[in-house]
């Protein structure tokens, strides 16, 4: 194994890995034109996504029918029906990802997914587009709050048998930002996703990149 500024880097999904913002939107507006509720367009969606598929449904809700459990159960349930038969409709990586992450599986630096996107779509997706890449992937479970709250990520960290102090967290928002940090990892915000420069800064990411090549300039030290 060559020498590396970190020794294991763990990835967010969406807007980090995949794009997948068409998917859910259409999933969400889905939802909202069964109910009879307004829909929003694909941008605003940039917004309502990351926090796990429960809040985003709580995000699509109009505000009459906020609290009630029975709306957002049966709301839930449609979106999961219709995102597990839809997932893949636009849904593709951004553009140098699978090389960068074959760079650093040949460097020997282990890799895994962390992402508040539920397990039952996030390791289908993973298998689906990268194969058997990850040492590690892990999706939102009910057993652990969501990201940004450490106990998912130390979940991770102890699965892959590595150290926060060198282990890089990668994201697209703050939340994973946040993520990384409460877990005593560095965290680097890529550009390519959801979220805006600004806020990954104002969230404190210790790096900043703009294309694959950046990051494993990061992680690599080249």
């Amino acid at each position: 194994m060559q020498a590396t500024n970190f020794t294991h880097v763990v990835f967010d999904m969406d807007g980090t890995l995949l794009n997948t913002l068409d998917d859910l939107a259409n999933a969400c507006n889905h939802v909202c034109e069964k109910h009879g509720w307004p829909t929003f367009p694909v941008d605003a969606y940039r917004y309502k996504v990351g926090n796990g598929q429960p809040k985003l449904i709580e995000r699509i809700i109009p505000a009459e029918f906020l609290g009630d459990q029975a709306v957002f159960e049966e709301a839930l349930e449609d979106f999961r029906v219709y995102y597990a038969a839809h997932r893949e409709d636009n849904t593709a990586p951004y553009e140098g990802i699978q090389k960068m992450l074959d760079a650093l599986v040949d460097a020997g630096v282990p890799i895994a997914v962390l992402s508040n996107k539920d397990h039952t779509a996030t390791v289908p997706l993973a298998a689906q587009y990268f194969g058997d890449c990850f040492t590690v992937v892990q999706g939102r479970v009910d057993a652990f709050p969501p990201k940004p709250e450490a106990p998912v990520t130390l979940h991770v960290l102890e699965l892959l048998h590595a150290n926060p102090d060198t282990t890089l967290y990668v994201g697209d928002s703050n939340v994973d930002m946040l993520c990384g940090h409460n877990a005593g990892m560095r965290s680097c915000g890529v550009t390519w996703g959801f979220r805006s420069r600004e806020e990954l800064a104002d969230a404190g990411a210790d790096y900043l990149v703009d294309t694959t090549d950046e990051l494993l300039d990061v992680v690599l030290g080249r």
